[in-house]
């Protein structure tokens, strides 16, 4: 952490939606630490951090792409990824890399998309439209459907 230096911005979650997936339901009750994210948006990428062990639990690269919710927000983290999902499936996914050469290759290793739509609390519709989330190995890639181009990649635990 010492490399990347000081956050531009720290943000702690109000609320995790993932704990209604909690096998209690009393654990949803507890009263924890606030999960936190350190946002680079200098150099790309945004930190999440587990608020009782402070510890990494996810990782999102941005792309910064025009026509994308969080354009001119971040940078765009310039990274490259070897995905293994299987001895003989290996794919090499990068910031330019578009989603129709990823999935050429991946072939029936992704499940199908879940669309995401955002919308900000101060405007009620998000012009430019949904994107799709693509699962698989502990990795989220966002994609706009428009274009076919990698919004986001999100790496987790």
């Amino acid at each position: 952490m010492s490399s990347l230096g000081a956050p531009c911005k720290v943000y702690y979650k109000d609320e995790d939606k993932m704990k209604i997936h909690s096998k209690s339901p009393e654990k949803q009750l507890e009263k924890e630490e606030s999960d936190y994210f350190y946002n680079y948006f200098t150099l790309g990428i945004d930190i999440l951090f587990d608020g009782k062990t402070h510890t990494v639990t996810k990782l999102v690269l941005h792309n910064n792409y025009p026509g994308h919710y969080d354009f001119n927000i971040y940078y765009r983290a310039y990274f490259e990824l070897q995905l293994d999902l299987d001895s003989e499936t290996k794919c090499c996914v990068t910031s330019t890399t578009k989603w129709d050469k990823v999935e050429e290759i991946l072939g029936e290793h992704y499940s199908k998309p879940v669309v995401l739509n955002r919308r900000s609390s101060t405007n009620a519709t998000n012009p430019f439209g949904p994107t799709f989330c693509y699962g698989f190995n502990s990795v989220i890639v966002e994609v706009m459907p428009n274009n076919n181009y990698i919004a986001s990649v999100t790496i987790y635990k």
